[in-house]
């Protein structure tokens, strides 16, 4: 038989033999690049859309977590206008009195909720059972509160000064519209005088409010959605109102929701595929879900393996057509296209095919240098990309003036001034003045220690205002350190960690202390607190802004962490270390000598 083969093979004509040696030989280089475009073009769109769905999750948070953090300020807002009112009310039992007191009451509400338009209405139940609502009353629905457990469970979550999150739900009384699922925020007030409880407030975000963000993010295509689910596996915000308070069930693989996030699969079958994408918000334990269509992504795969393929046939034809001619000639240059191909796919960008012929294999060799090159200008435009947009994220998270610090300061003022309390009104809208001064100055991003510390002092001076019984503070800054070239804006959102998260959960008054002191050439800031402290996997994830991976638990503390490293190098940074029960204390390290403050 071999010899059967051999002998007609012999008989063939050049052309024909051609034709059968270099088949495969045209056949397979054009199927490798078909394969390696259409895998690194598949690879590129997904891994295209999933960067652009984290970036715009991340947005969607931010949003989210902006209506959270409103509606938190609204309810202190409330309380404390609850309390002045519960103060100056007259302690006659006439109707006519009782009437005039629910009126204001209900008048307070309703213009509170005027400066957040996040929250959509209030209801303050108190003790005796009397229901007060920011919206025309309801009694006969309203009043189903009192029986309906809410502000026993709020009181057994413990809600001494701090307002608590309920789960989303669609209920007939205490909303203003009994058909829109409401996130409810409870918070026990109490007499600060007496200490007794004066009663429960209740502030209701619509489910519609977090749609309308989902809904802005999903309109440029149909294919792709965006769900928010809650601990126990519902849905409790998305555009179609059919889903909500269903459980999430669109094909999810098992397990995706309890996943580290953010994370990004592949779930679902045949032409079901889709890409999901899931990302913790951690304030409410929620997840916010994306779902991409892949029938949709992998219509441009492949037209791209249509036109790939469509050229190998062309090349084919060619070669039939020409095969007489192609004996010497084609040999060698397909040699050289083929090794230059195999060096792309072990890697090696930095090669070229030498083919300068103008046939079919002079072409396949300039579509291949063209392919190699363009993907190579891809990579380094990636990296130069990636190297602007981290500058970007950190200039973006040092430009964030937090809108709800300027409210509460504005409303303190406003308080002060209903006091007669002139000259402390006087002192807080200078320390304000001062504080956004540096904050919004377009001078050098170092400045003297000593300017920083008068800047973290005036944010003191009015955090100290606002919140009188959580803390006090301490500074101790050596005269020769006060000329330390630091970061702007490096140590208030230290102080602003130690506030909310060491000293507010406290019960009591707590103290900050900021020092600083010289190590070697260097020169080390500390911030210390005498609050609740952290277990050590809080400290972990506060100081996994080191790694860079994932979305860092604290954003000012990252900022700090990450611009400290940019100005002056990987040996210095931030340290943090705490004990539950006993503080925190957080150290910050620079250069300990002074620099022109025009160095950045």
């Amino acid at each position: 038989m071999r010899n059967g083969i051999t002998g007609w093979f012999g008989r063939l004509p050049i052309r024909r033999k051609i034709v059968l040696i270099f088949l495969p030989l045209i056949i397979f280089p054009l199927l490798a690049l078909g394969l390696l475009s259409g895998e690194m073009f598949s690879r590129s769109v997904i891994e295209k859309t999933k960067n652009n769905v984290r970036d715009e999750s991340r947005l969607i948070l931010s949003q989210m977590d902006s209506i959270v953090k409103n509606t938190e300020s609204s309810a202190n807002i409330m309380t404390t206008d609850i309390i002045r009112l519960y103060g100056e009310r007259s302690a006659s039992p006439e109707a006519i009195e009782e009437e005039r007191f629910s009126n204001l009451m209900e008048s307070r509400l309703s213009i509170d909720l005027v400066l957040f338009p996040d929250a959509d209405s209030a209801v303050f139940v108190d003790v005796n059972g009397r229901v007060y609502s920011s919206y025309p009353p309801q009694v006969s629905r309203d009043k189903k509160v009192l029986h309906s457990g809410l502000p026993e469970k709020v009181k057994a979550m413990g809600s001494y000064g701090v307002g608590r999150w309920l789960p989303v739900e669609r209920r007939d009384y205490m909303v203003s519209d009994p058909a829109v699922p409401v996130l409810t925020l409870g918070k026990i007030v109490f007499n600060l005088d007496t200490g007794s409880q004066l009663g429960t407030l209740f502030v209701n975000v619509r489910e519609t409010t977090f749609a309308s963000i989902l809904q802005v993010m999903g309109e440029s295509s149909s294919s792709k959605q965006y769900y928010i689910v809650d601990g126990a596996g519902r849905i409790v915000a998305s555009p179609n109102e059919q889903l909500l308070l269903t459980p999430f069930a669109a094909n999810v693989s098992p397990g995706l929701l309890e996943r580290e996030t953010p994370v990004s699969d592949i779930v679902g079958s045949g032409e079901g595929n889709k890409l999901a994408t899931v990302t913790a918000y951690d304030r409410l334990n929620w997840k916010l879900v994306n779902m991409v269509s892949l029938q949709t992504l992998n219509g441009d795969i492949r037209r791209n393996f249509v036109l790939t393929f469509a050229f190998g046939a062309l090349c084919l034809l060619l070669s039939l057509l020409l095969a007489g001619k192609l004996s010497q000639i084609i040999v060698s240059p397909l040699l050289q296209v083929t090794k230059a191909m195999r060096k792309v796919k072990d890697g090696d960008l930095n090669v070229t095919s030498p083919v300068t012929t103008e046939d079919e294999t002079g072409l396949i060799a300039s579509v291949f240098n063209s392919m190699v090159q363009q993907i190579k200008e891809l990579l380094n435009t990636i990296t130069e990309e990636q190297g602007r947009k981290r500058e970007y994220e950190l200039a973006l998270i040092h430009a964030q003036i937090k809108p709800h610090f300027l409210y509460n300061t504005l409303d303190t003022i406003y308080v002060l001034n209903d006091l007669g309390l002139s000259e402390e009104a006087r002192d807080t809208t200078k320390a304000l003045a001062d504080f956004y001064r540096v904050v919004l100055s377009k001078g050098s991003e170092l400045i003297p220690l000593a300017g920083e510390i008068g800047n973290v002092r005036d944010y003191l001076n009015i955090m100290q205002i606002r919140n009188p019984d959580v803390l006090r503070y301490e500074i101790d800054i050596p005269q020769e350190l006060t000329g330390v070239m630091v970061p702007k804006l490096s140590l208030q959102p230290l102080v602003e960690n130690a506030i909310y998260h060491g000293l507010k959960t406290k019960g009591s008054q707590g103290l900050i202390v900021i020092r600083a002191r010289k190590d070697g050439s260097d020169a080390v800031i500390s911030v210390e607190d005498n609050g609740v402290g952290m277990p050590p996997e809080q400290v972990q994830r506060i100081t996994q802004f080191a790694s860079g991976n994932g979305r860092p638990a604290s954003i000012g503390i990252y900022s700090v962490y990450e611009r400290i490293k940019l100005y002056f190098g990987e040996p210095y940074g931030l340290t943090v270390r705490s004990k539950p029960g006993e503080g925190t204390v957080m150290e910050m390290k620079v250069p300990g000598k002074e620099r022109r403050a025009g160095y950045v």
